[in-house]
């Protein structure tokens, strides 16, 4: 659909109303340290500790609500990108609109049965609702080309910022003394979901807005100079001739696009000159354009990433889960450990919207071997200071992973769309956020590990976790630095070639 076919004010009506739901319904499961203590003290799962005030079973069964909706939420990244491609954005945000509110209905209920757990449906719902509307608004940066980075800056934040409705939540349920009950909360959060039916039956755009092909200024595509290429190694797979293929609308390639101001209609070449900016700005950008998903998902680029990816969602996660058992355990005092709680849990949104603009800039004006040196650091720092007792220690850990958090989703997406293409971004991405759910289910033997066997001790998880991602880091920087340097060969062998050559034709010249 063209910009021009649809007035201004629904275009504005649209893409801020996708904003405001964006921020309310794509990801309240990241509230779950907020909403923990209120499942706790309104006593879900309760029966497991046979009268005590609170047990580990419950606690471990409270963990598996979010392990699951978590893991549900990655894993259905690639099948619903795949099913909005087919049905178009409103079709999607529907089914999830629809898919959100029945799990906001069945999460209420409150049934724990042997047969059937409404917690644990109804909180996984509302993780697979997630991808559904969030991939679905990510067009919408086109009903204001000149604007596009201001508006998918705020889809983007608003997901990050999702969870602090739940936060908000959490203090007003203490406030009250738990007068607002999770029945009543989740009964009218139901509600928001049905305004968002409303929205697109009445002037939801039914198809995505296409980018113009044909504007001057801030909208158009940029022309750029023909660039001279350098010979790569002999039977290196640069060296191959790729026939043209006709691109492919995914929903995460359109994000990528997006992000970067590329037409849906340029080939990955196209991409490259942008990506590269002056030809130079970042080594890696077009190191597998042009091979198939297939070949690039058995590429040490993709295994590199999904090491990373594996490694740093499951460190991630697993405080997140375990976040509060581990203050009480690293700081020896419940109070205490109930205040830095208290205060991750509104810094983990905040920090998301705060550190947009930091993160934008490292990203577009430093090689990523440098966001990825400073991923691997801040990993080291926030996985050191965990592991120490005392307040101090634990309160900057918590201000590092808020800020690492959304540097590493948002750096993951930015390697992909480099080295893949995004003529198979959102099969090669889609597939990695897929298997590093599915992977994350090993969280809840990591829980009942740490419980059992471990005696409550969080240090031998959160070590080893720590060497991964230290690993998993050093990994990926590596194989970044080793094409680098392949290039600067390759520069260099160029550059004698043509001195060379300019040698030979002096001399002919003057002959």
């Amino acid at each position: 659909m063209e910009v021009s076919e649809v007035s201004r004010t629904k275009r504005l009506a649209q893409a801020g109303s996708s904003v405001i739901f964006c921020f309310f319904l794509v990801g309240i499961v990241f509230g779950f340290a907020a909403l923990k203590p209120i499942l706790v003290d309104s006593g879900v799962y309760s029966e497991y500790c046979n009268g005590q005030e609170r047990c580990k079973k419950q606690d471990t069964k409270l963990n598996q609500l979010f392990i699951i909706a978590s893991s549900v939420n990655n894993i259905g990244a690639l099948p619903m990108g795949t099913y909005l491609d087919r049905v178009g954005p409103r079709a999607a945000t529907l089914t999830g609109a629809v898919l959100c509110m029945t799990g906001s209905i069945l999460f209420s209920l409150g049934i724990v049965k042997p047969y059937f757990d409404s917690y644990i449906a109804g909180f996984a719902l509302l993780g697979l609702c997630s991808p559904a509307i969030f991939l679905a608004q990510f067009h919408l940066s086109n009903t204001f080309p000149s604007r596009s980075g201001l508006i998918l800056g705020s889809i983007t934040g608003a997901f990050d910022a999702s969870s602090l409705s739940i936060c908000l939540y959490k203090v007003a349920y203490f406030r009250f003394g738990g007068k607002t009950s999770l029945r009543v909360f989740f009964l009218c959060y139901a509600v928001i979901p049905g305004l968002l039916i409303i929205q697109q039956l009445t002037f939801g755009p039914a198809v995505a807005y296409e980018r113009p092909n044909s504007k001057v200024g801030d909208d158009s595509l940029p022309d750029q100079p023909v660039r001279p290429t350098l010979p790569p190694p002999s039977g290196s797979a640069r060296d191959r001739k790729f026939p043209a293929r006709p691109p492919r609308r995914r929903a995460s390639s359109s994000f990528s696009r997006i992000s970067y101001d590329v037409h849906d209609a340029a080939n990955d070449e196209d991409v490259k000159n942008i990506l590269g900016k002056d030809g130079e700005a970042d080594p890696i950008v077009g190191a597998l354009f042009g091979l198939g998903a297939g070949k690039q998902v058995l590429s040490k680029w993709w295994l590199a990433m999904e090491f990373m990816v594996i490694v740093h969602m499951t460190r991630i996660n697993w405080y997140l889960t375990t976040v509060g058992s581990q203050l009480v355990y690293y700081t020896g005092d419940e109070g205490l450990a109930d205040k830095l709680n208290d205060a991750f849990i509104f810094l983990l949104p905040l920090a998301g919207l705060v550190s947009i603009p930091a993160i934008g800039y490292l990203l577009d004006t430093r090689p990523l071997i440098v966001t990825v040196l400073v991923m691997t650091v801040m990993g080291v720092l926030f996985g050191g200071l965990t592991l120490l007792h005392g307040p101090v220690p634990q309160l900057i850990g918590l201000g590092i992973l808020v800020v690492f958090r959304p540097l590493f989703y948002t750096a993951m997406s930015d390697y992909g769309a480099k080295v893949f293409g995004f003529q198979t971004f959102g099969t090669v991405y889609g597939l990695g956020m897929t298997l590093s759910g599915v992977f994350g289910f090993v969280l809840t033997p990591l829980d009942l590990l740490t419980k059992g066997p471990l005696n409550g001790s969080y240090t031998p998880v959160n070590l080893t976790l720590l060497i991964l991602g230290l690993i998993s880091g050093l990994t990926m920087a590596y194989v970044i630095w080793s094409h680098s340097r392949q290039g600067r060969i390759i520069l260099s062998d160029s550059s004698v070639v043509n001195r060379h050559t300019a040698i030979q034709e002096e001399d002919e010249d003057g002959s």
